[in-house]
């Protein structure tokens, strides 16, 4: 026989105290500190395993080119171009980091 349509509808609802909130809240932070942690953790760890690895395949063998050398000296260079056709110091570079930094920390309004 088939199943006749509901005629009313029951809602239940559990309602929690501010201890229960609290407790659940304190889960819930604990679970995003762990989901947001761990990947970082175990990037950071896999970047720093390969920089390790490179540094020894370059100084045992002379593989490669330093990239972290590059990249000071392309600063550098950039640097002191900016120095020389502007003045001053290299502050934009600064105010850039500085700007993502704040839009990434703030919350919207």
């Amino acid at each position: 026989m088939p199943k006749a349509k509901p005629t009313q509808v029951i809602v239940h609802r559990i309602e929690l105290q501010e201890t229960e909130r609290d407790m659940l809240e304190t889960i819930v932070v604990g679970k995003t500190v762990k989901n947001v942690v761990v990947p970082v953790a175990i990037t950071a760890g896999v970047v720093s395993a390969s920089y390790i690895g490179y540094k020894y395949a370059k100084a045992t063998v002379d593989w490669g080119t330093d990239v972290i050398d590059e990249v000071k000296n392309s600063y550098g260079a950039m640097a002191t171009e900016h120095f020389i056709k502007y003045g001053g110091t290299v502050t934009a570079p600064i105010r850039v980091g500085q700007m993502i930094f704040k839009l990434f920390t703030t919350s919207p309004k």
